[in-house]
């Protein structure tokens, strides 16, 4: 099998057609140079120059053959890049995984910023719900993961990017849509569109917890999984709804949003997650500080 550095010598003698120029160019003696020609034409059975004149020329085969030398040399270099981009963390792909309510504000934020950053890095995302990311990420499926802190962590780390409050979601002709904000108490006997325990248990632990807390009793009137069915059916008056400030994004015509006074922790959280062993893949470790970068230093409120 003949090797890279025979087929940069063929090359530089076809281009020049002339041995000692081709040694000079390749900053070594004649000898040497015509050896390795040598080898190269044993190990692949032709002879690419004819030296029957004064001067050498290319072989049928010869002329072939250094087109496929010259593509031979482009691919090894580009391999030799692709490798020194990948080792760097500037080319590959990452899988990252987002619970449904990340398209609302974090992921309209990250694909722009990551795109921008690492145009050579192919971001592969899956909408899916916490418990369905934990079991990709810790059997490597995935590399990152937007998240709910889940109840067991299982061997996954976890980083706060996002932290936002609860605004009370309801139709624009509601009794409550002339306050500028509102209590927990006014939801006492109020119809309300509620997080599903199932699907939605992130939200219906938080708000079930906290009317237990405070002794509130709204009229729970439907369960939900997913924000954008609950404010859909607030859109058409069919109750209020508690909701993550970003949820404000979808613009739906009839649903105004209030403040409502809660407890500071009853916040709605989202993390990155990562296993320790995907975290060490240098493209995904890069992508992984940048979003981390990214949600750093924000203003309390809606954001860290």
């Amino acid at each position: 099998m003949f090797e890279l550095k025979q087929l940069k010598c063929f090359v530089a003698v076809a281009t020049e057609m002339n041995f000692h120029r081709a040694a000079a160019r390749l900053n070594m003696t004649q000898p040497p140079l015509s050896r390795q020609i040598r080898l190269l034409e044993h190990a692949i059975g032709v002879e690419l120059f004819d030296r029957s004149g004064r001067q050498i020329r290319l072989t049928p085969g010869g002329e072939r053959f250094l087109l496929e030398a010259r593509d031979l040399l482009r691919r090894a270099e580009d391999s030799a890049l692709v490798a020194r981009a990948v080792a760097s963390g500037l080319q590959g792909a990452v899988t990252l995984g987002f619970v449904p309510i990340a398209t609302l504000d974090l992921l309209p934020r990250i694909v722009p910023f990551l795109s921008r950053e690492f145009p050579q890095t192919r971001l592969v995302l899956q909408e899916m719900l916490t418990v369905h990311q934990v079991q990709a990420l810790t059997s490597g499926r995935h590399d990152l993961g937007i998240i709910r802190i889940p109840p067991s962590r299982e061997d996954l780390e976890f980083r706060l990017i996002r932290s936002e409050r609860y605004l009370l979601a309801m139709h624009a002709d509601h009794p409550l849509a002339g306050s500028e904000s509102v209590s927990l108490s006014d939801l006492n006997g109020r119809d309300l569109i509620m997080y599903s325990p199932g699907a939605g248990w992130y939200g219906y632990e938080r708000l079930n917890a906290l009317f237990s807390d405070q002794g509130i009793r709204p009229n729970i009137v439907q369960y939900f999984g997913e924000t954008l069915t609950m404010l859909s059916l607030v859109n058409v008056d069919v109750g209020l709804a508690l909701v993550a400030a970003s949820a404000r994004a979808l613009g739906l015509t009839n649903v105004v949003y209030r403040e409502i006074d809660l407890p500071s922790h009853v916040r709605s959280e989202y993390y990155l997650a990562y296993s320790p062993v995907r975290i060490g893949d240098p493209v995904v470790r890069r992508v992984y500080d940048q979003i981390i970068d990214l949600f750093s230093g924000q203003e309390s409120g809606d954001a860290l």
